[in-house]
């Protein structure tokens, strides 16, 4: 592997060539070839979601396929066109998580991954990893949640988020897509708490004055999901400011901008959103 597609490589192109078009992690491939051949085991009853083109499953598979239990997304050929020079959907997931791994933060285990073309056209694509049980996402800490009201269940999920998305940043990644719903999470207390980064496609580097208006959107994104109480996300902010020393901004500034960030030509105050009546 080249610096072009090294996945910590700040000069790492997105360019299909540079990457095989599919992957299998050793000793998965029999078990890949049966997931192709039963079409049947992606059903209703293990759908997981079905959104922007994109369907996911929980496929448990046979014990003579050693019983393990995956997930497998697979891709429409939504905008082929985006597809013809670039990587698939899967292919830039798959790249991504390899920074995750090497990185240190705990992400889903890829598994395999492949593409269907005609000629330079993809029709489909897919990615599968290892199931991740006994996990939630965060969307349980969003209001109306399962946990939204277990405030130390959520200032820790909060605290772990902040924590590995200032090890990205440090790194110079963008993370693009730190919605809660891509963050899972388990564990009955605050101590043990465990989360995971999936759905990384989005991923990618960004140098200087771009890499500022990346912080803000990334810090951004969960805040105005999340809707916490004014104090929850400064301490949010500070978590991420602890744990990211080189940060262009001080936490009076990312407080300031957070309070009026423009986003689609309107204004948001993610640090103390405004309370249904």
């Amino acid at each position: 592997m080249g610096v072009f597609s090294d996945p910590l490589s700040p000069w790492r192109l997105p360019l299909r060539w540079l990457y095989p078009a599919d992957w299998c992690a050793e000793g998965f491939r029999d078990h890949l070839e049966y997931l192709k051949r039963h079409s049947e085991l992606r059903n209703d009853a293990g759908k997981l979601s079905d959104r922007a083109g994109k369907l996911v499953w929980k496929i448990e598979l046979p014990p003579e396929r050693g019983g393990d239990t995956v997930a497998l997304k697979f891709c429409e050929g939504k905008a082929p066109w985006r597809y013809i020079l670039n990587l698939s959907h899967p292919a830039r997931e798959w790249r991504n998580y390899q920074a995750l791994y090497r990185l240190g933060i705990p992400a889903a285990q890829v598994l395999a991954y492949g593409e269907s073309r005609k000629g330079w056209r993809i029709e489909n694509s897919f990615i599968v990893t290892g199931f991740l049980e006994g996990t939630r996402d965060g969307r349980d800490f969003m209001p109306g949640g399962k946990f939204r009201d277990d405030v130390g269940l959520r200032r820790r999920f909060c605290e772990l988020v902040a924590f590995y998305l200032a090890k990205l940043h440090r790194h110079g990644f963008f993370h693009k897509a730190l919605h809660p719903r891509n963050v899972l999470w388990r564990g009955a207390t605050p101590e043990d708490m465990e989360i995971f980064f999936i759905d990384v496609a989005r991923c990618r580097i960004r140098f200087g004055c771009f890499m500022r208006r990346a912080i803000l959107f990334d810090l951004y994104t969960p805040l105005r999901d999340l809707e916490l109480p004014a104090e929850e996300s400064c301490g949010f902010l500070a978590a991420y400011l602890k744990n990211c020393p080189e940060s262009p901004f001080t936490q009076a500034q990312l407080e300031k901008h957070l309070r009026a960030y423009r986003r689609h030509g309107k204004r948001f105050d993610v640090i103390d959103p405004p309370r249904p009546r």
